[in-house]
């Protein structure tokens, strides 16, 4: 989806921090929970830096992540490529950076 803008501002004022607060995950899916942050709106597009302290049990599994304050509700982590990412992609705890593209909705991990 194109804007009409001649060029995109990303992390105009650093790049946001946000932690996982718990992992929920059922026999389909692996949700990676945060709470809200105020760096981190809906109005907001740019790299985000993710601390993940949970390990998933079941790492073949789709992973999504539900960051409340972009979308209000859980958005599917991809890869480059498009490819759903899946807990195999976070399977270690540590700092992933992400790229949130609000124009598409999409959420991709930085590889």
């Amino acid at each position: 989806m194109a804007t009409n803008f001649l060029f995109n501002r990303v992390n105009t004022i650093g790049i946001p921090c946000i932690e996982t607060t718990g992992i929920t995950e059922s026999a389909t899916a692996v949700i990676y929970n945060f709470n809200p942050s105020p760096a981190v709106s809906p109005r907001f597009s740019g790299i985000i830096a993710v601390r993940v302290d949970e390990t998933p049990t079941n790492a073949a599994l789709p992973v999504s992540f539900n960051v409340p304050s972009i979308a209000g509700s859980t958005i599917a982590l991809s890869l480059p490529g498009g490819t759903q990412a899946t807990g195999t992609d976070l399977e270690a705890t540590g700092i992933y950076l992400v790229f949130y593209d609000r124009s598409n909705g999409v959420l991709q991990l930085i590889v």
